[in-house]
This record gives structure tokens, C-alpha cells and sequence, in this order.
């Protein structure tokens, strides 16, 4: 994961209910649709896309990352660590301009192969796993998953996400981030996978 597919880690996100998404993007084949989350003021997304490549080469794309170091990079995923469990902790930090605190996330992937064409990896936020650093907001709150689908030649790849983003940012820019950021992340995926199997 390169330029990854956590940026979106640290935009929040909308809805529990089962219904009730709106489709607020259709692009270059990836849909974003969003919705209310619980009795959050932030909503969950749900994002979408078929990429002609396989499985396999997907959940690479996803669980490949740098590994974490002190002072990482800015926006990019780090591996911290693989568990026991085979768990994957990873650690993604944003900056933002004054006077909006620095976020930060530590997340856990748990990869579960459903059947020879489907995987899921679960997402949660792990906040503990590693030390907190100054002048930067720790996330508390994150869950999700990738969904991955064999069809074919093709994997339909779907993303669900909802984040807390901590502190006093107004739900109505955090909200305004949901469709932007995971719309970056699934065209860069795609490029970088369609370009690998081309």
C-alpha cells in the first residue's frame, strides 16, 4: 500500500441503519454513498468498483505497507506490526493547518477468507497499540471492513468505513470529506492495479 488506502482513515463517516444510503458519487465506475451512523453527528460511507486483476493481488495491494518508524511519513500507511493472530497493525498520521490538531490512527486489519472467491478484512481501531504523540489526536473510534469479490476476471472491491475524528471539528466539514477522500483512494487503487495486470 503505497499511497494508501488509509487516508480515508481519518475522514469521518455516516449510518448503522441497514437502509437509508444515498449515492452521492458515480464516477469512473466507483460509486460513494453515504449515510447517518447511530447517533453520530459524523456519517459512514460505503464505496465501490470493479477492477479487471484478482484477488490476490488485491488483498496484496492492501496489507503491503512501509514499515512504521518514528517521525513516518505524513498521510502514508505504516506496518507496525503482523500478530500472532495474523493480525495487521497499521498507523497512519494526517497534519493539518492551524488551528486544527494533527490526527493520527492505529488500526488492526483481520483478513477472513470466506470462500475460494470472497475475503474480508476487518477494520477497528486499535488506539493503545503504540504511544500516543504530542500535539496529535489519537482516533478512539473506527470500524469497517473490505470486502473483496471474485467475479471472473474482475474483483468487486467495497469499502465501508465510519470515524470519529476526536476534538472539535464541525461535523459539517469532516462530513464534506466522505465522498473526496474515498474517491481518491479507489482511483488510486484501481490505477495502480489495473497498471500491475495490464
Amino acid at each position: 500500500m503505497k499511497t494508501i488506502y488509509y487516508l480515508l482513515l481519518l475522514v469521518p463517516v455516516l449510518g448503522y441503519n441497514q437502509s437509508n444510503w444515498k449515492l452521492a458519487k458515480n464516477q469512473r465506475d466507483i460509486e460513494i454513498w453515504v449515510r447517518d451512523y447511530k447517533d453520530s453527528p459524523y456519517k459512514e460511507y460505503k464505496a465501490t468498483t470493479i477492477i479487471k486483476t484478482s484477488l490476490e493481488s488485491v488483498v496484496q495491494e492492501l496489507l503491503e505497507a512501509p514499515e512504521y518508524m518514528q517521525n513516518c511519513k505524513e498521510g502514508i500507511s505504516h506496518l507496525v506490526k503482523v500478530n500472532d493472530a495474523q493480525e495487521y497493525i497499521f498507523y497512519v498520521r494526517n497534519e493539518f493547518p492551524w488551528p486544527i490538531k494533527n490526527r493520527d490512527v492505529v488500526s488492526k486489519l483481520n483478513v477472513q477468507k470466506i470462500s475460494d472467491n470472497k475475503v474480508k478484512l476487518f477494520i477497528n481501531a486499535v488506539p493503545n497499540e503504540i504511544p500516543e504523540l504530542e500535539k496529535t489526536l489519537r482516533i478512539q473510534e473506527l470500524s469497517g471492513y473490505w470486502l473483496l469479490e471474485q467475479e471472473g476476471g474482475t474483483v468487486k472491491i467495497t469499502q465501508q468505513l465510519y470515524i470519529n475524528p476526536e476534538g472539535t471539528l464541525p461535523p459539517f466539514v469532516t462530513n464534506s470529506l466522505l465522498v473526496t477522500g474515498p474517491f481518491r483512494t479507489f482511483t488510486s487503487l484501481k490505477h495502480t492495479l489495473e497498471n500491475v495486470n495490464s
